[in-house]
């Protein structure tokens, strides 16, 4: 059965109501969600006796992957939200006119001037945004000591802190490590993702994260150190590693053979995790929640560091 078909003799059956909360369910079918009541995990599948329609937020509850915020944050959150949608409206305008400059597309001449004026409304909205962004954060980290830590960082901007409040709950980060799996970075690219599974970490804060690692490196940031030293090492390394070669398929040669983007991607990787690093034992010694070591900080001792807040910039 489709899921839309399914959706409406399920409502239907349970009079339009929400099975979790009793809260009157919308008509339309895409604002509300279906679950199961045995789960996936458990073998569970999308049929009449096994699902019920229920509300997004209360489904979220279920699930425990429901954030709940405080004023502040909250409104954080909505700018971010709304700026993200945003830009994703401004990256569809702007790869329509460059398919229609590399001639891919063929667009009428109105079209092209119509696109071209979205264009520049989308800056200006982009440009508001920004500001709005920087407007929280400057006065939140007027009353916070960790907000306040991170924007002395040199080359972390407000985007940067606004997205990782966003997006990272510390309280569940119990490792430094757990927010390199939540964002992505425990992996290579070509291991995050199983065809036909979802997965992979949170794109969004990743795109975000590796924008600050290139700052970082072009303006000296307080991570430009480890770039370097990441890039430098990598050039003379004789480790066998999965690459790309020149016609995107996937091969294995020695780091030192690879192509130069690779190594430069792999250095800005390497910033994004000591600067999660950091925000992860920063944040929580600031919340009073419990901080330990990474697992080759443990082994190694003195000899691999990743943790390193105060070295860096961190003040708190």
């Amino acid at each position: 059965m489709a899921k839309e078909a399914l959706k409406k003799a399920i409502v239907k059956k349970q009079n339009g109501i929400c099975a979790l909360t009793g809260i009157e369910l919308p008509e339309v079918t895409s604002l509300y969600d279906t679950d199961r009541k045995k789960q996936k995990k458990d073998g569970g599948i999308y049929l009449i006796p096994n699902t019920r329609c229920v509300d997004p937020v209360a489904h979220m509850k279920r699930h425990e992957n429901y954030r709940e915020r405080d004023a502040i944050m909250d409104e954080i959150k909505s700018i971010m939200d709304d700026r993200r949608q945003v830009m994703k409206l401004g990256n569809g305008v702007n790869n329509q006119i460059l398919a229609y400059s590399r001639g891919t597309d063929k667009l009428r001449d109105d079209t092209v001037e119509w696109l071209n004026a979205q264009k520049k409304i989308y800056k200006k909205e982009m440009s508001k945004r920004d500001r709005l962004v920087t407007k929280a954060i400057t006065a939140l980290a007027e009353v916070d000591p960790f907000t306040n830590a991170a924007l002395g960082v040199r080359a972390v901007g407000p985007i940067t802190i606004a997205s990782c409040h966003t997006y990272i709950d510390l309280s569940k980060a119990r490792h430094a490590s757990s927010l390199w799996s939540y964002v992505g970075l425990h992996k290579a690219s070509h291991e995050r993702y199983t065809k036909g599974e979802s997965g992979g970490g949170n794109k969004t804060l990743r795109c975000v994260l590796y924008t600050m690692a290139e700052s970082q490196m072009k303006l000296a940031g307080a991570y430009r150190t480890i770039y370097d030293q990441v890039k430098t090492r990598l050039s003379i390394s004789e480790k066998i590693v999965k690459s790309r070669n020149t016609q995107g398929k996937l091969i294995e040669c020695m780091w030192k053979d690879t192509k130069p983007s690779h190594r430069h991607g792999a250095a800005l990787r390497a910033v994004c995790k000591h600067f999660l690093a950091d925000y992860w034992y920063v944040g929580r010694t600031l919340a009073g929640l419990e901080t330990s070591m990474l697992y080759p900080e443990a082994m190694l001792g003195g000899t691999h560091r990743t943790i390193m807040p105060e070295e860096r910039g961190w003040i708190y």
